[in-house]
């Protein structure tokens, strides 16, 4: 998947994410739009030009992902609260098409910035809150990244993430460091679930609905989709045994949009196992899904 160089191929070294930062302020009057401009293009220039694995990433393999930052109060000029929606997506083997392999909303977007402060990376050392989450979601990116690649692949990022997001809560109070909150839209358990070995399936689960399954689909598409049934099978009963795990929701919040499109051309017999099994994954949008049985 990646690159593997010694010294003597340094110039290949670059990189590991290729980020787009969007910050809104929709709700809020009289805010200076310079001062947010400046923050988008800090935290911009912060995930592209810092490294966050010892890997080598050519520069078509940079990771693709989105930052969508939405202010909700501005409760000094240096204190800004909203929400972070982070995405990664990942190419598809074979073809042009790409897919997300994470797309996570946080509700605990609380920092202080200033635009004459330089944003400073640490690996070892609790900064501040912005960098702690932008370190945090660099991790995590390259964890479901790499788990996407190679069973378990993405455990040592997962890792890394756990040491900012320790280091935050013993350093910091600022929300999502610690187990409170809502569980199906906290960073802290979608982590702690990561790397819950109760819950060690998931990332099989996630590993051969890329590997054998999208990653196939240029070679037998029929095929390929016979194999993220079987994975989808797989999920169901994942969340039956675990029926608290935000790991699930994480799946179906990155994964929905894709799948209806993949069956909506599927045989009718393929639809309606994809019906049945999404009944049983993601019951509160069944609805959604079982408009696929209308279509001829």
């Amino acid at each position: 998947m990646r690159l593997w160089c010694s010294l003597g191929l340094a110039l290949l070294w670059a990189q590991e994410l290729l980020p787009v930062v969007n910050i809104q302020a929709p709700g809020i009057q009289g805010i200076d739009r310079s001062v947010l401009q400046q923050m988008q293009q800090d935290i911009q220039q912060y995930l592209s030009n810092n490294r966050f694995s010892d890997d080598v990433f050519a520069p078509n393999e940079r990771i693709k992902c989105f930052f969508n930052i939405v202010l909700t109060a501005l409760p000094s000029p240096t204190r800004f609260e909203g929400t972070m929606q982070v995405q990664a997506i990942r190419p598809v083997y074979g073809s042009t098409y790409e897919t997300l392999t994470l797309n996570f909303n946080d509700p605990d977007f609380k920092v202080n910035y200033s635009p004459t402060q330089t944003l400073q990376f640490s690996e070892n050392a609790y900064v501040d809150n912005l960098t702690s989450l932008l370190n945090f979601y660099a991790y995590l990116i390259l964890g479901m990244d790499y788990d996407s690649f190679g069973l378990e692949a993405g455990i040592p990022y997962f890792q890394k993430a756990q040491q900012v997001l320790n280091l935050a809560a013993a350093n910091s109070s600022e929300p999502g460091w610690q187990p409170g909150g809502n569980f199906l839209r906290s960073r802290y358990w979608l982590l702690e679930n990561l790397l819950n070995s109760s819950y060690k399936e998931f990332h099989a689960i996630f590993y051969r609905y890329h590997r054998e399954g999208l990653d196939k689909m240029h070679e037998d598409v029929q095929a390929a989709r016979e194999k993220i049934l079987l994975t989808l099978a797989s999920l169901a009963s994942f969340q039956q045994n675990h029926p608290n795990s935000i790991l699930t929701r994480a799946f179906i919040d990155a994964k929905s949009t894709e799948l209806m499109q993949m069956f909506q051309k599927a045989t009718v017999d393929q639809r309606q196992r994809f019906v049945a099994v999404m009944k049983q994954v993601d019951p509160t949008n069944y609805s959604v899904y079982e408009s696929l049985l209308q279509e001829k």
